[in-house]
């Protein structure tokens, strides 16, 4: 407890302590700071004017004597006369003395020169009293700031904005001029002018009066005005202009008024002063610490601040520099003094002794302590920088080097999305992002004036290694999946891609579609040279059998011995193998032309539910004979489809000759059909006599049947004829087999 009192005891006593030498020092130097007032007043008066004696602003108040004589005459004649009338009339010239008729020219010619000098002289005239105008507008600054006198000298009459009869009175005025017209226009600067520097007033004044004319025009413009006008002077007055003490104390006080000052303690040396002073400051308390100012960084906690707020601190500082100076000039020149008398008029009766100066000099030094004792704190506080070395300085008080793992990680995130950027998706969002990085990057840059040339080097740097890393990664990313699809070319169907393929990831997908497209395709193919070679076996079998049968029995009928009776049975299965390779023959045909397609329809509104009906009752005597019961489930509504009834017909004949084939007698075929929406399903069930050792899919194929044996009857295409003539009415046929139950489906569409 004691030990922990005692430690907290020291640090109170070593903040004060960093504090009042802190003080002390800041104190010093800001007294030092305003001692050399003096001397910077001195260079700055040397190279610098004041602003309303320049010689830009004493030719505007000639300039602006026109103004002020046109309202004196409006006063004088009652009128209200324009000022190009007044200063520009228009001369009277009679034709053969206008110029206009030259030699040689046509009175059309000469009419045609007048029209065109005419409408430039009108054109001339309107710039001039838009001239006036522009004058006009700034008259009211000059009427704000000065006081101005303007009397006729013969009759006495007089324009002012002043509530003084008698003229402008010297004792008032910080600032006099008068320039004087006699009777022919001349015009002389009179002998009162005051101001800072009265003698360069006055040259700056016979200077604008030497001119000539108050307004000047280009060359081409005077020229029209000399031909076609007469020039009117001011004549017999006096005009004068001034700017009492009260208004230029004011003045004093804006920063329109106090920048030729400022520049003057600028170029003479005070902000580099001051800067010289904050780092005397800041290296003193880096390098000299007194008595225990050593280890204020390590023990107080004021110090343990981060080296990004220190950053923030010194640049403060820095810019306060334009401030310091200008502060300086007010305080050198008086205006500062002006200022706190404007916010405390109690202090304006102790300023004839110097005391509100002196009060102004002592609020500078007390401002200035300010940014003094933050480089000084400043200089405490990186003292860590001595023991532990920068670099780790910067890993313990750098903000930005502990968020760098944060940005670090986020910039790594922002480029593997770039890298894995979904082509196949909108790109807008990716493309938004992207542009506001890159505006945000742009108006920082631009915002740091001439140091964002800095940084958009660094920037464009930075940015063309992540590109050159990105175009790299990119390439090596299209080698890997090149090099896949080559081996896919070649027929390696069983290449995988296991990298990482960035923006090309959702290619993987299409790769692996493709290896399985080109699968199937094998399997297909290869499916296909099966079913061509089982096709040729089948077709000679199928075909072979009948054709031995009848010729054999060909030969047994040649025998003239054979009996009448052997005779009449040997002619029956002739015929009957006749009939069946007869069958068998256009079945082929007709199957061959299904499948190319080469088959005409003649469609014709069908009610398929009856034809259906019709079906199974024209072919009910085999269905009989074979002992099958059949149970109809079939929708009472009529169904009208667009089909070809005929081959319709062979169809639904066709799957009941199956049925008669190959279900097993004593049972029962179900026949079922409902239409939903725009879709009719007819469906046949029966069970089968002999187990289905087929693939159900390869039933509808070209000589295939139940009884891979071969002993049914039949040719093996029913269902092929089928399935190709529901196919050429956009119909479908679906095979199932669920043990021993075997469901022909057929899927018909409806028209909309």
């Amino acid at each position: 407890m004691m030990k922990a009192k005692k430690e907290k005891n020291l640090n109170r006593d070593t903040t004060w302590k960093w504090l009042k030498v802190g003080i002390v020092v800041s104190l010093a130097a800001a007294i030092i700071f305003v001692a050399c007032y003096g001397l910077f007043q001195n260079k700055a008066a040397a190279g610098s004017e004041n602003q309303v004696e320049s010689q830009d602003n004493v030719a505007w108040l000639y300039r602006n004597n026109q103004l002020l004589y046109r309202d004196l005459y409006n006063k004088m004649n009652g009128g209200n006369i324009s000022y190009t009338d007044l200063y520009y009339p228009l001369m009277e010239i009679e034709a053969e003395n206008s110029g206009i008729m030259m030699q040689d020219t046509s009175a059309e010619e000469a009419e045609l020169i007048e029209e065109e000098e005419l409408w430039n002289l009108s054109q001339v005239l309107s710039y001039v009293e838009e001239y006036y105008n522009r004058l006009e507008l700034d008259f009211s600054q000059l009427s704000n700031v000065y006081d101005y006198f303007i009397q006729n000298i013969q009759s006495g009459d007089y324009v002012t904005n002043t509530a003084n009869k008698d003229g402008l009175s010297e004792s008032e005025y910080f600032f006099l001029l008068t320039f004087q017209y006699d009777s022919m226009g001349n015009v002389t600067v009179g002998e009162a002018v005051q101001g800072d520097n009265s003698d360069k007033v006055r040259r700056y004044a016979n200077e604008a009066a030497r001119s000539g004319s108050a307004a000047s025009f280009d060359a081409y413009y005077d020229e029209i005005l000399a031909k076609y006008t007469e020039e009117t002077a001011i004549t017999n007055c006096s005009i004068s202009y001034g700017i009492t003490y009260a208004m230029w104390a004011r003045l004093q006080t804006q920063t329109d008024f106090n920048v030729a000052n400022y520049w003057g303690f600028m170029n003479a040396g005070c902000g580099g002063f001051y800067l010289l002073c904050l780092l005397v400051i800041f290296l003193s308390a880096f390098f000299l610490p007194i008595g225990g100012l050593d280890k204020s960084w390590a023990r107080l906690k004021i110090f343990r601040i981060p080296f990004e707020v220190l950053m923030i601190l010194g640049f403060i500082i820095l810019l306060l520099t334009e401030y310091v100076v200008s502060m300086a000039a007010r305080v050198s020149g008086g205006n500062f003094a002006a200022v706190i008398m404007a916010y405390i008029p109690v202090l304006e009766q102790y300023h004839a002794n110097g005391a509100v100066t002196m009060f102004s000099y002592l609020v500078n030094v007390l401002l200035l302590i300010i940014p003094f004792l933050t480089a000084w704190y400043l200089g405490i506080c990186i003292q860590g920088i001595r023991k532990y070395g920068l670099l780790k300085y910067l890993k313990e008080k750098c903000l930005t080097y502990r968020f760098f793992p944060y940005v670090k990680d986020k910039v790594k995130q922002a480029y593997d999305a770039l890298q894995h950027f979904d082509v196949t998706k909108n790109s807008k969002k990716i493309i938004r992002r992207i542009i506001l990085v890159n505006a945000v990057v742009l108006f920082l840059t631009s915002s740091l004036w001439f140091g964002g040339i800095a940084v958009v080097i660094v920037y464009s740097v930075i940015l063309y290694f992540i590109l050159r890393k990105f175009a790299s990664d990119l390439q090596k990313k299209y080698s890997i999946l090149l090099n896949a699809t080559n081996e896919i070319a070649e027929g390696n169907l069983n290449v995988s891609i296991t990298e990482d393929i960035g923006i090309f990831e959702p290619f993987k997908p299409q790769i692996i579609r493709i290896q399985r497209g080109f699968r199937n395709a094998v399997e297909e193919e290869v499916k296909s040279q099966r079913m061509k070679a089982e096709l040729i076996t089948n077709v000679s079998h199928d075909l072979k059998t009948p054709l031995t049968a009848i010729i054999t029995y060909i030969d047994l009928l040649k025998d003239d011995n054979l009996e009448a009776q052997k005779r009449q049975e040997y002619l029956a299965t002739l015929d009957k193998k006749a009939h069946r390779l007869k069958v068998l023959i256009e079945d082929l045909f007709e199957v061959s032309k299904a499948t190319s397609k080469n088959v005409t329809l003649n469609i014709m509104d069908v009610d398929i539910m009856n034809l259906v009906k019709q079906v199974a009752l024209e072919m009910s005597d085999k269905l009989t004979q074979a002992n099958l019961d059949v149970r109809f489930n079939l929708t009472d509504a009529k169904v009208i489809l667009p089909l070809d009834s005929q081959k319709t017909y062979r169809i639904y004949e066709n799957l009941f000759g199956n049925i008669t084939k190959y279900a097993l007698p004593g049972t029962r075929v179900y026949v079922s059909g409902f239409q939903i929406d725009d879709t009719v399903v007819i469906t046949l069930k029966n069970i089968t006599a002999q187990e289905i050792d087929v693939d159900p899919a390869e039933l509808t194929d070209r000589f295939v049947r139940g009884d891979s044996s071969r002993n049914a009857e039949g040719s093996g295409l029913g269902l092929s004829i089928a399935k190709s003539f529901l196919e050429l009415q956009n119909g479908r046929l679906t095979i199932e087999v669920d043990g021993d139950l075997f469901k022909a489906i057929t899927t018909w569409t409806v028209p909309t």
